[in-house]
């Protein structure tokens, strides 16, 4: 397998296209993740296009040069970021749309996926800008919620949603679990609407993508609320061990910091 030009970098991993397969792009993930995090990627994947959902299809587990890799098929086309910051006038409808994406497959239930709470609680534990008073506060309260066996993206949000012809494919299923839509909502909302904007980001820049993102997040739980039987009250219990969660993530020091001071206010 010849490796061609990088298209794409995350936190988790790189993207590239492949010389001998102009259809397969390969995901080749850094030498930090662990290999479990990445057999539960593609194993969670290929079990995502089992129940028919929309997302890419998924060639084979490889190992080059000491790092580990998935192929997946190549998707062409324009995140539903783009999308978005194209059409600002038509905020209501997209935000319909990205809720009835996430509702199409939270409709969805199976045990086959791994455990939402266990992520959620692995995760928890893992950081170390709470003291462990406080992380057990949260994995008590995390304990008293209820659970489902529904399908959870766990990072569903508007970069991992590519439009091709029309159609959409839905990328990233590294966190996709069994679990609570609620919690599933509550980290959607999170990155939506919270996500850190660089403090050098032009004042007027800032206010209009803060604007423009309150907009979307508010028309988007609108959207959701009227095409379920969730309340908004169910979703709002499910933020603090989603943010507390979230802290073991590459995110930036500020963002942390601000998820940090909004934990400790709510414990």
């Amino acid at each position: 397998m010849e490796i061609g030009k990088r298209i794409g970098r995350g936190n988790t991993a790189e993207v590239f296209l492949l010389k001998n397969n102009e259809n397969m792009v390969l995901k080749l993930f850094h030498k930090h993740i662990p290999h479990e995090l990445i057999e539960r990627e593609y194993v969670t994947s290929k079990m995502i296009r089992q129940l028919g959902i929309s997302a890419p299809n998924v060639g084979e587990l490889i190992e080059i040069e000491d790092k580990w890799g998935i192929t997946y098929e190549r998707v062409n086309g324009n995140s539903f970021t783009q999308l978005i910051s194209s059409q600002p006038f038509s905020i209501r409808n997209n935000a319909q749309k990205f809720a009835e994406l996430q509702l199409s497959f939270h409709g969805k239930s199976t045990d086959q996926l791994p455990s939402q709470r266990s992520h959620l609680s692995r995760n928890i534990k893992g950081t170390e800008l709470l003291s462990e008073k406080e992380k057990q506060i949260i994995l008590d309260y995390l304990e008293l919620l209820p659970e489902d066996n529904k399908v959870c993206h766990g990072d569903y949000h508007s970069d991992n949603i590519i439009m091709v012809n029309g159609e959409t494919k839905i990328l990233d299923w590294m966190t996709g679990a069994s679990g609570n839509p609620c919690g599933d909502i509550a980290r959607t909302i999170l990155i939506m609407r919270d996500s850190y904007l660089p403090p050098d980001m032009p004042k007027a820049t800032k206010f209009i993508i803060q604007t423009v993102r309150k907009a979307f997040v508010k028309y988007y739980i609108k959207a959701y609320l009227r095409s379920s039987n969730l309340s908004f009250e169910s979703i709002e219990k499910w933020f603090l061990p989603v943010m507390a969660a979230r802290l073991v993530e590459g995110i930036p020091k500020p963002e942390k910091e601000m998820l940090v001071n909004k934990i400790r206010a709510m414990i």
